[in-house]
């Protein structure tokens, strides 16, 4: 006899559904919520997608359980940045509590965008798993504070002791497991102590990059193979054969049955019910796990092998394959794969299937991969094998909230796999609702004859021409999908019913293949439409029968001789009677092959991460453009939109010389230097900042940066050159009205007096010692050459002039000293003569020591050519030695 009195406790202690003081309403309910009629109400299941595939800010809340095979998103439970360095930025993505069998690494997406994308990663990262100890694929080791090595783009690194674009560090959530070492090499706050037992997690890391490969923290979703859990039938001590032993998670072995998830939640003394062995009925569970893991036919193979060509490489837990898109998309997550290669041979036996998945480029061609529990022995290059899956009859690949109550997940996980849970002579049992025959038989002896039978023969609330049942569907990254099953009417579904729609919509989150999908919607059609029930009275004998269970019976009054019915509710009464619910036996449950699931094209749409780069660079010289300038011209993408474009220029040295964004498709190189071997980069930046590879282009610019037009006449004068190595001028100078002009390095042509507006100096600076004493008569110190200035004199000639100093000493008694210049030159239109141009009178008067005497002067005649000063002087009395002639400024000046 079924006491439900225990069922009740269950429940209450963990959500009260269910009163003492309304037992029959509270097995009623708890019936209900079992088997086929217990499925579930469908009731915002996309936004339940939409939740698990999300990324999630930790503030407090619990972390889901993950059964199964299923795409999950995260929660980000650390996020920090080295010492206030936002180029390097650390994140750790929690997955689920409990230890997971795998995180299929290269099914990581970053905001829809799988690893393998090149265009998107165009520098390659690194991948590092706990399961592997050592070598490529271990968890890297070291900080990847610093730049990264280069790794081909959309590929992956085999060095766990190199920096990358990229790092994710997979952590399976073992009980006790160790701190991941990149987070404690690279950051000062998380040390060994982070250990984060029983949690199963993401270390990533991401180094910042110019050209827009991240946005804002990276959305990480990612396939994970989820819990591992207890099963009986691996326990040598609960009447099965091997080491498991439950409570004891070291010994679990992942699973997607549902039998043993179920079991695995309600034993669970963390999130679940914390029930104990003693407390369960365990070879029920095992019976209800092997119903769970029958194979059955889909419709693509119908139990026949099909021809498949694929290839995959030893070692791996993955194959392409080149066969049809439809027979790739027939492969479903949770069934099972074998395959044989071209001669035949087996190479996988019934492996599970855990993903598949297939990608394009824009514009490229699709890969097909299928991934599995096995690894390859050998690698196998396009085999032309054969290739067979089956379906379980029943699974579990799902996410369990862990915010939900216990009741809430438990009706989900039992709905799952029409499972009717009891409370059987003081432990609980697991039944799956499935086909069978009669175990008990019910006669008129075992009916109360006062209170008779009633019969119910259903109404039309409850009966459905049509049942959609809402799932994440695996093969369609879990999104959301439907199974739709239709009346057999003619010649409408509802034509039976008065033409009147009759839809039941249900849910069941923890499927995810359409084909059980409809094997359910199936099952809740054919029972809606055989609803016939039957209540009495019946004697204590009735304590045999457990709800669920299959009997027949013979009921004279209403003509019913061994009709056959499964025990929907037992009610014990206080006089000892059991109230007993029987409702018609109706072969709801035999798998039915569905029909070919249709094949979901992958649309050819441009990644938001796919930028083409320019094409057809050109460089115009000045000459040649248009805009009397160098410039830059090439053809903007047309397969991705370009917002702008990036043009650096660096010389032949590599150094920088010119750096533009431009949102048109050409740049002016307006005064570039001429020189060879110049490299220009051309890049397409979309609207989202992304950057393409680069277009590069090796060119000489020859023509002059300026041109004679570009500087107009008085535009610039004194007051804006400050020039000391003026080398070369080509251009017309307008007038010069101030400053000085350094001619060491210029050459002047055409420069003509009648051009001249004032005068220009040509100084001839001297320095002479002479050491030379003079006598009482003039004695030449002196022969100073004055050339002409390079001008043409235009018959005006120029004016010779000079300013010097004498220094000398004087011994031998008081003195006076007197100085002369005199000029031998041609004036203009003369003969060659001498011209005594300044003498100083006799006014120096000392006894002894050093004097010092200037003269200045300018002729009176105009010279032609170049002319010769004769500096002399005379004593009148005493020694005098004239000692150096210094500070002499003399020339000619012209005008």
């Amino acid at each position: 006899m079924a006491f439900w009195s225990a069922i009740v406790g269950f429940f209450s202690s963990v959500g009260a559904f269910l009163t003492s003081t309304a037992v029959q309403t509270a097995l009623y309910v708890a019936t209900l919520a079992v088997g086929v009629k217990g499925y579930l109400q469908a009731r915002q299941m996309l936004a339940k997608g939409q939740d698990i595939l999300a990324n999630k800010t930790s503030a407090g809340g619990k972390l889901p359980i993950i059964y199964g095979n299923r795409r999950v998103g995260a929660q980000v439970i650390y996020m920090d940045v080295n010492a206030n360095n936002s180029q390097e930025l650390y994140v750790v993505y929690a997955l689920s509590v409990g230890e997971c069998d795998e995180i299929l690494g290269r099914t990581i997406e970053l905001d829809g965008n799988p690893l393998t994308d090149s265009a998107r990663f165009r520098i390659g990262g690194y991948i590092g798993s706990d399961k592997i100890s050592s070598g490529s694929g271990s968890l890297n080791t070291v900080s990847q504070n610093g730049d990264p090595v280069e790794v081909t783009a959309g590929g992956f690194g085999t060095d766990p002791t190199d920096r990358y674009m990229y790092v994710m560090n997979l952590h399976h959530g073992a009980a006790s497991q160790t701190a991941d070492p990149m987070l404690v090499a690279s950051m000062s706050n998380w040390t060994s102590a982070h250990r984060l037992d029983g949690v199963c997690y993401i270390a990533a890391h991401y180094n910042f990059d110019t050209r827009g490969m991240w946005k804002g923290i990276p959305q990480l979703t990612v396939q994970v193979r989820g819990k591992k859990v207890y099963d009986p039938r691996l326990d040598s001590t609960a009447g099965g054969s091997g080491s498991q032993r439950l409570g004891t998670p070291s010994t679990y072995a992942f699973s997607d049955n549902p039998s043993l998830t179920f079991l695995d939640y309600i034993t669970n003394n963390e999130y679940g019910k914390g029930l104990t062995a003693s407390q369960l009925n365990l070879s029920t569970f095992s019976t209800a796990a092997n119903t769970a893991d029958t194979l059955v036919d889909n419709p693509f193979y119908n139990g026949t092998a099909q021809a498949f060509t694929w290839s995959g490489n030893a070692g791996q837990n993955f194959i392409s394959t080149t066969s049809s898109s439809l027979h790739w998309w027939s492969n479903k997550i949770g069934e099972t794969l074998t395959l044989t290669d071209s001669g035949g041979n087996t190479v996988l036996n019934n492996a599970e299937i855990i993903d598949v998945q297939r990608y394009r480029p824009y514009g490229g061609s699709i890969s097909y991969f299928i991934f599995f529990n096995q690894t390859l022995s050998s690698s196998y290059a396009s085999q032309t094998g054969t290739s067979l899956n089956k379906v379980k009859r029943f699974h579990c690949n799902g996410y369990v909230d862990g915010n939900k109550t216990v009741m809430e997940n438990s009706k989900e996980l039992l709905a799952n796999m029409r499972g009717i849970f009891l409370y059987v002579d003081g432990k609980y049992e697991l039944t799956i609702e499935d086909t069978g025959t009669s175990t008990f038989s019910i006669t008129d002896n075992h009916i109360i004859a006062d209170a008779g039978i009633s019969v119910d023969y259903g109404n039309k609330d409850k009966k459905a021409n049509k049942v959609i049942v809402e799932f994440f569907n695996g093969n369609k990254k879990y999104e959301l999908d439907t199974a739709t099953v239709l009346h057999d009417a003619s010649p409408e579904y509802y034509s039976d019913d008065g033409d009147e729609i009759l839809e039941i919509k249900a849910e069941f989150p923890f499927v995810s293949d359409p084909y059980i999908a409809y094997n359910m919607a199936k099952a809740i059609l054919v029972r809606s439409r055989n609803q016939t029930t039957m209540q009495f009275l019946g004697t204590p004998e009735m304590y045999k029968l457990n709800v669920g269970d299959i009997v027949d019976l013979t009921y004279a009054g209403l003509g019913f001789s061994g009709k056959v019915c499964r025990v929907e509710a037992l009610e014990l009464q206080s006089d000892g009677l059991v109230s007993v619910s029987l409702i018609e036996y109706f072969d709801v449950y035999t798998w039915e092959v569905p029909p070919q699931e249709a094949l979901e094209e992958l649309s050819d749409i441009p990644s938001a991460y796919a930028v083409e780069k320019p094409s057809n660079v050109i460089f115009i010289d000045t000459d040649s453009s248009n805009i009397d300038r160098p410039k830059l011209t090439w053809d903007a993408p047309t397969d991705y939109p370009s917002k702008e474009f990036r043009v650096d220029v660096v010389d032949s040295s590599a150094n920088p010389v010119f750096s533009k964004i431009v949102d048109t498709n050409s740049a002016d190189l307006a005064f570039i230097p001429k020189a060879n071997d110049y490299v220009a980069s051309v890049t397409s930046i979309n609207t989202l900042g992304v950057e393409s590879d680069s277009t590069d282009l090796t060119f000489t610019v020859g023509d002059e940066p300026v041109a004679v037009g570009d500087v107009q006449a008085n535009a610039i004068t004194a007051n804006e050159i400050n020039v000391t190595n003026l080398s070369s001028i080509s251009a017309d100078f307008g007038t010069m009205t101030a400053g000085t002009i350094n001619a060491q390095n210029v050459t002047v042509s055409n420069f003509t007096a009648e051009k001249i507006s004032g005068d220009i100096d040509k100084l001839e600076p001297v320095s002479l010692t002479p050491n030379t004493s003079i006598g009482t008569s003039y004695t030449t110190l002196a022969i100073i050459t004055l050339p002409a200035p390079d001008l043409t004199t235009a018959g005006n000639g120029h004016t010779p002039f000079f300013s010097l100093v004498l220094s000398a000493t004087l011994s031998g008694g008081g003195a006076q000293m007197d100085i002369q210049c005199q000029l031998l030159g041609t004036p203009i239109g003369g003969t060659s003569t001498f011209y005594t141009a300044a003498e100083s009178g006799q006014d120096h008067n000392f006894s002894s020591g050093s004097i010092s005497q200037s003269v200045s002067g300018s002729f009176n005649q105009k010279v032609g050519s170049a002319c010769y000063l004769y500096v002399k002087a005379k004593r009148n009395a005493g020694t005098i030695t004239v000692n150096k002639i210094q500070g002499i400024y003399a020339g000619l000046r012209g005008g």
